[in-house]
């Protein structure tokens, strides 16, 4: 007996769990329940309806309710249909047993539509995102998705939605579009979580793992990460940072970015942030505005970084940084080295951070006579800010274990001239390995320069050379300061120094008003420079008990000894002044030009003289006039104890050259003027008749083609005589 009830017991069982498993799964068919759910449908939304065909149903344990199962549905909005695979709708236990049929859940599963139907479907039920936005900007796609709608006493109580994107297009405020969107959604209490998000933008694929945007107080955040390819087109959108003009047309990067984004219910962006990583390896960077070719030898305006790491940050409250990390090379025979930029924007304020290892590469300043070598260590470190078009350097930095160039606060205006500074200071060696030191330091308006040693020979060399009216100064703004100098020792050249160079300048609106420097080059020999206004005209004058030092820096002169040098140029207007220039009692041992003129004129004893111990002379003087790239040389006169010189004419700069003039030997000039035969069978030929009084020259053409003519002369001019006349009075 027991055992027949113990079988009954488990075949009940056994009945029970294949019925509750046969209804969990397969379900009873009724038609029932179809107008229950029809109603319910209307119920919520009467715009909404629904076509069902077959309805089973089944038993939902885990949620402890009766499942109402129906699939291959139409459901109807506004006549705008929306394909459902399948749709379950739960009453609970005690509301079907009691036949209340109270819906607790309904989960739809949809089949593949288009994307702004549903939104139709969604803004009807008023969840908080912009769907309407959404509605006006997709112009393609489709969607599978699976809702569930929770109900409470009353109503709906929350809504969670799981789906598909596929395939979708979409209009950024009518002007940019997003292409070939793909990616896998959830939403749930105003969370939207985007997974394996795909899509185009300009021609770019853009990938992401994870976004996430929560709804709240009407604000959407959105926040998450992305891979994407850049290229030069995607560079042109930056506003804010002229990337592609930087960059080669085939410019092709990898970056990783995350990002927060939020917008209002508008849609509208109400603040942002995002950070992107760059890969770098072999990119070349362009610099098209800035050329240092003059001073770094292998430098042909670009850059290229062979690998490293670009960082990107910008946000909404106008901050925009850029960070480049990276090795680099000027040319392909380089070994790469250090590089590191930073950039930061933020509102009207930019400011640069750059760091460049410099020791593949040969750097040259020639105003200064220096160089550096390859393979010596040499850095430069820039700290710089930009401010409505004023740039301001904090600090500029060259320098390694032997030399240092220091500059400190530079203010710049928008054209790159100097407004103002704090400090300059410069130790360094040069070509000839003579160590300089420099401090200039700048107090409101007054200037102090300093200095133990420092090599001038260029910047003399550049002055004495250079005819036009350009200035030092003329990297400044508007210079209105007083300068007072204090240099310990100043190189001339080789074998010259002046020592103890004080004195003191007055500069307006940059141009030097007044100045009066003297230095010494030993206890006997003196050098002053002095301009001061006289009768309402500016005048330069320049003395010196040793010319050697000023006179050599023309290439042309060879063996120039002793000499005083008397100078003096008068300003008639910006553009002209007229000069004067003296040098006394010195010796000329070659000068090519006056050499060929010996030669030409059949003086072979003087041009022999000229190449040997050389030519002495008693007095030059030259007047001139200077007007912008123009010399005007109104008379060179010398005369020496073997040879004067009379000539006129004018050179232009770097153009041609026009002179001519009279070359007498001595003994012709006392003959003429005192009837006195001195060494006339020497100079001129022993023969009656053979010899002649001078002779008349002119020289013309550019700077390096001069062509010289030469005619005999048997009578002097009368200037030529006057001006012998009143040397030789003056010299006894």
């Amino acid at each position: 007996m027991f055992k027949s009830f113990v079988r009954i017991i488990i075949f009940l069982i056994i009945i029970t769990i294949i019925l509750i498993s046969y209804l969990s799964i397969f379900g009873i068919k009724t038609n029932r329940f179809n107008e229950l759910i029809k109603t319910q449908i209307i119920k919520q939304d009467n715009r909404l309806d629904i076509d069902l065909k077959d309805v089973f149903i089944k038993l939902n344990l885990k949620e402890k309710s009766i499942s109402l199962n129906s699939q291959d549905i139409n459901l109807y909005f506004l006549k705008e249909s929306q394909k459902i695979e399948n749709i379950d709708i739960l009453v609970s236990l005690t509301s079907f047993i009691s036949q209340n049929n109270k819906i607790k859940k309904i989960f739809i599963n949809s089949k593949e539509n288009e994307i702004k139907n549903l939104l139709k479907f969604i803004r009807a039920y008023k969840i908080n995102i912009p769907a309407l936005y959404l509605e006006n900007s997709i112009t393609k796609g489709n969607i599978i998705y699976n809702i569930i709608i929770n109900f409470n006493e009353k109503n709906i109580d929350k809504i969670e939605i799981a789906g598909k994107i596929i395939d979708t297009e979409l209009s950024i405020l009518g002007k940019e579009k997003l292409k070939n969107i793909n990616f896998n959604f959830n939403y749930k209490r105003q969370n939207l979580k985007i997974i394996n998000l795909n899509l185009k933008y300009k021609n770019t694929n853009f990938l992401s793992k994870n976004i996430t945007a929560n709804i709240n107080n009407n604000l959407i955040n959105i926040k998450g990460d992305l891979k994407n390819k850049i290229n030069h087109n995607l560079l042109s959108n930056f506003q804010v940072f002229d990337f592609k003009n930087y960059f080669d047309e085939n410019i092709l990067l990898n970056s990783n970015s995350i990002f927060e984004i939020t917008f209002n219910k508008k849609f509208k962006i109400k603040n942002y942030k995002i950070e992107s990583k760059i890969k770098i390896n072999n990119i070349n960077l362009y610099f098209k505005n800035i050329d240092l070719k003059n001073y770094i030898t292998d430098f042909d305006n670009k850059i290229i970084l062979k690998s490293g790491e670009l960082t990107l940050n910008t946000n909404s409250q106008n901050k925009f940084e850029v960070k480049i990390n990276s090795k680099y090379i000027f040319n392909e025979k380089q070994k790469p080295k250090d590089i590191s930029l930073s950039y930061l924007k933020l509102d009207s304020i930019e400011k640069y951070k750059f760091y460049i290892d410099l020791i593949e590469s040969e750097l040259t300043i020639d105003e200064l006579n220096f160089n550096k070598k390859i393979d010596e260590e040499f850095f430069l470190n820039l700290d710089a800010t930009k401010n409505k078009n004023i740039y301001e350097i904090k600090n500029l930095k060259l320098f390694n274990d032997r030399n240092l160039f220091n500059l400190n606060n530079v203010k710049l205006e928008k054209n790159f001239k100097i407004n103002d500074f704090s400090s300059i200071e410069i130790k360094y060696y040069n070509k000839d390995e003579f160590i300089n030191d420099l401090l200039i330091i700048k107090n409101n308006n007054n200037i102090k320069i300093t200095s133990n040693k420092f090599d001038i020979s260029k910047n003399v060399e550049k002055s004495l050379k250079d005819s036009s009216k350009k200035s030092f100064l003329d990297i400044f703004y508007n210079l209105n300061s007083s300068v007072n100098f204090d240099l310990k020792l100043a190189r001339l050249d080789i074998e010259h120094e002046l020592k103890n160079v004080n004195g003191k300048a007055l500069i307006k609106k940059n141009k030097v008003e007044k100045a009066n420097l003297f230095a010494k080059f030993d206890q006997r020999n003196k050098f002053s420079y002095t301009k001061d206004e006289l009768s309402g005209k500016k005048v330069v004058t320049i003395y010196s008990d040793i010319a050697k030092p000023f006179v050599k820096k023309f290439k042309f002169i060879k063996g120039f000894e002793g000499g005083k040098l008397d100078y003096t140029s008068t300003e008639i207007n910006e553009d002209i002044s007229k000069s004067e220039l003296r040098i006394y009692d010195f010796k000329l041992q070659d000068m090519p030009a006056l050499t060929k003129l010996l030669s030409l004129a059949s003086l072979q004893g003087i041009a022999d003289l000229a190449t040997g111990e050389g030519i002495r002379f008693n007095d030059f003087e030259m007047f001139f006039e200077n007007s912008k790239n123009l010399i005007k040389i109104n008379e060179i006169y010398a005369i020496g104890q073997a040879i004067s010189i009379m000539m006129e004419g004018y050179v232009e700069k770097n153009n041609l050259v026009s002179l001519r003039g009279t070359l007498v030997p001595a003994t012709t000039i006392n003959k003429t003027i005192a009837k006195i035969p001195l060494l006339g069978d020497i100079l001129v030929g022993d023969k009656s008749g053979e010899g002649v009084f001078g002779v008349s020259f002119k020289i013309k053409g550019p700077p390096n083609d001069l062509k010289t003519k030469v005619n005999p002369i048997k009578t002097l001019t009368p200037r030529f005589i006057t001006r012998t006349l009143d040397k030789i009075k003056k010299s006894n």
